[in-house]
């Protein structure tokens, strides 16, 4: 027995060792989302050397060595750093200082620490942007990696249509049946256990499935629109309203990208026409929408929003220009809670974390951190929308455009809604999309003008003409 383990050890060395030389660092940045969804620490996990790892951050460790040896190998395609990444490479230099200058050892309501808030929220998706940034961005390689987000959609849609029917026997991973893990279990949760980022997820599925399709033969594109309706079903049953919003603006964005003529204009009428329909005669449903707990409690959940906001507002005439520290929201908030001046129940939200990822940045790192945060995200969008315009890159790498503009979309609605840097699924899949994008654009873009090539343009153009060797042809007729 001993013997046969050896064997399997030493070929899993073998083959991983030609997968981390040869393989498609993007393909492992999708499989990486895929791992961290489904065998993260829910899944399993163990401690070595007194840090806890799971399957999902062995396989980051070793994604992360492939990127290395395959940049030794020179089989990366290196991109120049663009303005973008400065800002978000100042982005985390702000967040590291804002965390290191306070108290990084506190734990947050979720117990989170502080410093592991940071590694989730914002250096593994860094990573994954990274990589992706320096991956090989083919034609071919981009469609595995839309293809590889389509199967993992399919997935999705059918764990949380079986989980919101009871059918556990059909639902893998088997912990999502435990209603003692994770947070709103009665909803469609999946293997996240977050009704939030399952939804957010899916759709971004959703989006990479609607952009794949265009790529796939006849029957091919019959199927990924057999399959839509398993997504937009999964998606009501996460009974999550920014998830619903962040579907409809994400597809609106790929309906106006991505169809044309009357066909763009009959989808973009018809879904109009459903949204005001769904808005004037269903709002109060809406508003009140029965989930996991009662009427009252969601009725309430909407509510406290206009506590955290008001006490963000408090937070930030405090201390405006750096916040009170990264990670610091949970416990700093407690002294703005006894405030009578206003009719709000501000003590309701002593028990929960921020509800809205801009605020907490502005609450917790202030106005140069927001900057920061907001300067990431409105370049990637133009880097997208010019990528999307872009009349140099094919067709292709145009799509990946929109598809980072729709999810971009869909995730305003989750930050507006949640804070979603606890852990690092949202993040990365977002970090991702954009790595291709900022590739994808300064790949195909038209090179800038170069003052001094211009102001010698002309000297350059007589020198050639002056100093050639006329050829054979000219000297026999000369």
């Amino acid at each position: 027995m001993t013997a046969i383990i050896a064997i399997f050890a030493l070929a899993g060395l073998i083959w991983g060792g030609i997968l981390m030389a040869r393989g498609s660092l993007l393909a492992g940045c999708g499989v990486y989302l895929i791992l961290a969804s489904c065998l993260g620490g829910y899944f399993m996990q163990f401690d070595v050397g007194g840090v806890t790892l799971s399957l999902d951050r062995l396989f980051l460790l070793a994604l992360a060595g492939a990127f290395v040896m395959q940049w030794r190998l020179k089989r990366t395609t290196p991109k120049p750093v663009e303005r973008i990444d400065f800002f978000l490479l100042g982005l985390l230099a702000v967040l590291t200082v804002s965390t290191f200058l306070h108290d990084w050892r506190s734990t947050s309501l979720h117990d989170v620490p502080v410093i592991q808030h940071l590694i989730n929220g914002y250096f593994i998706p860094f990573s994954i942007y990274w990589i992706a940034r320096h991956a090989v961005l083919s034609k071919q390689h981009v469609g595995w990696l839309l293809g590889l987000l389509t199967v993992f959609g399919v997935y999705l849609a059918l764990t949380g249509i079986f989980e919101s029917l009871g059918v556990w026997a059909l639902v893998w991973p088997r912990y999502i049946a435990n209603p003692e893990l994770g947070l709103h279990f009665g909803r469609a949760r999946g293997p996240m256990l977050h009704s939030v980022s399952y939804g957010f997820y899916l759709t971004a599925c959703l989006f990479a499935a609607w952009i794949w399709r265009e790529r796939l033969p006849k029957y091919g594109q019959f199927a990924v629109y057999t399959l839509l309706p398993l997504f937009f079903a999964a998606i009501y049953l996460t009974k999550t309203r920014t998830i619903w919003l962040g579907a409809a603006s994400g597809v609106g964005v790929l309906v106006l990208g991505t169809l044309n003529g009357r066909t763009r204009t009959l989808v973009m009428g018809g879904m109009l026409a459903a949204g005001l329909l769904v808005g004037v005669t269903k709002m109060d449903s809406i508003v009140g929408l029965q989930r996991e707990g009662t009427v009252q409690d969601t009725r309430k959940s909407a509510s406290m929003r206009k506590s955290f906001a008001y006490v963000s507002w408090l937070m930030f005439l405090d201390r405006p220009v750096f916040g009170f520290g990264f990670g610091q929201f949970a416990e700093e908030k407690l002294a703005y809670l006894g405030d009578r001046s206003v009719d709000l129940q501000l003590e309701s939200i002593r028990a929960y974390v921020h509800h809205n990822t801009f605020l907490s940045l502005l609450t917790e790192t202030g106005v140069v951190g927001l900057a920061l945060f907001l300067a990431v995200y409105v370049g990637w969008a133009v880097h997208a929308w010019r990528l999307a315009r872009c009349s140099l890159a094919p067709d292709w790498a145009k799509r990946q455009g929109w598809l980072l503009l729709a999810v971009l979309s869909s995730l305003f609605w989750q930050m507006v809604g949640h804070e979603i840097t606890f852990t690092p699924l949202d993040h990365s899949i977002v970090f991702l999309l954009a790595g291709v994008a900022v590739s994808l654009h300064a790949e195909f873009r038209a090179p800038a003008p170069n003052r001094l090539s211009q102001r010698y343009a002309g000297y350059s153009f007589l020198t050639s003409g002056l100093l050639a060797r006329p050829s054979s042809e000219t000297r026999a007729t000369s």
